[in-house]
């Protein structure tokens, strides 16, 4: 149905041109498609993916449109901090907002890196607003021996709550039923949570670096948002929200 998260040969770790991604999307009966590639405002960690040339990037996705038998929408993955969480300008139709580091903490084995991580998250969105998506909350659990999980309910419930209150919402990332740990990012139970808040604005994303990546799983999180009694997600084009029926 929809797939807001795939990243294309404009990311640097991604070498799949971006037609690719929508022909994918097709082939997958995806009735909205949306490419959102790296770039991350804060340069100073190893592993920060700064945008291949933002023109040609939306140049590319605007001749893509133009042909595109589903809906194409052109998006950014925005990596923000506690130091830098001003999007770019340009015609985008969404954000997704990801915290990729936490500043001066390279050993995520610590016990407290959830609590860190959390708290630049709620850093990181200060001053932010809606329409856009928080991407991937449980992100660390990827890297994390043993695939820890979130441990601070406390700095969560906060999160969530700034998120309802900003408008902003949250995307079910599918990567993470590729990942040994086999579970949606975020887990059911926050997803359920940030409805509880009041929050309304869902969506998914993939998190495709290659083409065969790109839908997978998109089932199995309508599945378990039907479960939860939601009805309709959303995507944003030119910066507004758009429900879609479940």
């Amino acid at each position: 149905m929809i797939d807001l998260h795939n990243h294309s040969n404009f990311s640097p770790d991604s070498n799949t041109p971006q037609s690719e991604i929508v022909e994918r999307a097709i082939e997958k009966n995806l009735q909205v498609i949306g490419i959102s590639d790296h770039d991350d405002l804060d340069t100073s960690f190893p592993y920060s993916y700064r945008l291949k040339d933002p023109a040609g990037y939306l140049e590319s996705l605007s001749l893509l449109k133009r042909n595109s038998p589903i809906k194409l929408l052109s998006g950014l993955e925005v990596g923000i901090g506690s130091s830098c969480n001003t999007p770019p300008e340009g015609e985008f139709d969404y954000f997704i907002y990801s915290v990729h580091s936490i500043p001066g903490i390279d050993d995520l084995e610590i016990d407290n890196i959830w609590t860190l991580y959390l708290e630049e998250s709620l850093d990181a969105i200060k001053g932010l607003t809606g329409p856009g998506f928080f991407g991937h909350i449980e992100f660390l659990r990827r890297y994390i021996k043993g695939h820890r999980e979130l441990d601070n309910p406390v700095l969560l419930e906060e999160l969530l709550r700034r998120l309802v209150k900003s408008e902003i919402g949250i995307e079910i990332n599918t990567s993470g039923w590729r990942a040994p740990y086999n579970e949606s990012t975020p887990q059911p139970w926050i997803v359920e949570r940030y409805l509880q808040m009041g929050g309304r604005y869902i969506t998914i994303g993939s998190d495709s670096h290659r083409a065969c990546d790109v839908g997978s799983h998109v089932e199995k999180a309508l599945s378990l948002l039907l479960d939860m009694g939601v009805r309709e997600i959303f995507y944003c084009e030119k910066g507004t929200y758009m429900p879609l029926k479940i």
